[in-house]
């Protein structure tokens, strides 16, 4: 009896075996994981002066164009002979290059927040400027800057949510689904929406307006943060009118 049944035994200790040490490899493919670079923290915020370069030159061989948002770990700085300032900055433990100076942000400095809230300012395009905010809003959340950045957010998704629903209804048509699923389902997957969700701003659908809507989770952020700002009260009066 001990013998017809001792290969099952063993092949399920095995089977066991297998999925405990096999667990911790079960990661989603899709999962980020967290790049440490080396040097002092510091972030692209600025695209058009983000290129890569091997040397501090702007003739110098282009290595990549560095993202808007991207982390990157400061080696060292130049002042080159035309006089303008470069970084070397790590973007991985391998790969490493020059950057201009103004291309950059170090979380803290109140110069480079000033210099952030300017960029933005200029900014026209509402998802740039929805994306340097929430950069502004992240890493300079201890500044006088933070809250007006959580108002700029807001606000430019509130204009993107008009320019998304006019996108979508012409996607989406005025027909109801054949399918039988409601409006409100193709309005909150639309595509233009995609780009958004990644920086972390959600939206909603406004059933008696037949619109998109901005859910308003920065200014919900902004009076959990900052109560006794001023772009606390600005947001207070709106809603009451």
């Amino acid at each position: 009896m001990t013998g017809k049944y001792l290969i099952p035994c063993v092949s399920l200790r095995l089977v066991v075996i297998i999925l405990i040490i096999g667990v911790p490899f079960c990661v989603p493919v899709h999962a980020k994981r967290k790049v440490l670079v080396p040097g002092q923290h510091a972030i692209v915020f600025d695209e058009g002066l983000s290129a890569l370069r091997k040397q501090p030159d702007l003739k110098a061989a282009l290595v990549q164009r560095l993202r808007r948002g991207r982390v990157v770990g400061i080696l060292g700085d130049v002042r080159n002979k035309s006089g303008a300032r470069f970084l070397k900055v790590a973007i991985s433990r391998n790969t490493q290059g020059w950057v201009l100076a103004d291309a950059v942000v170090r979380p803290g400095r109140i110069a480079d927040a000033e210099r952030l809230m300017m960029l933005i300012g200029e900014t026209r395009d509402d998802f740039t400027k929805v994306k340097l905010a929430r950069l502004c809003a992240d890493e300079f959340r201890a500044t006088k800057f933070a809250p007006r950045a959580l108002l700029i957010l807001g606000e430019a998704a509130e204009r993107a949510a008009e320019r998304l629903t006019r996108d979508a209804k012409r996607r989406i048509g005025d027909e109801e689904s054949s399918g039988g699923l409601e409006r409100r389902y193709y309005f909150l997957n639309y595509v233009g929406l995609d780009r958004y969700n990644r920086l972390g701003v959600t939206f909603d659908y406004d059933e008696t307006e037949d619109r998109i809507s901005y859910d308003g989770s920065a200014y919900r952020e902004l009076l959990r943060r900052y109560p006794r700002s001023a772009e606390v009260k600005i947001v207070r009066e709106r809603s009451q009118r």
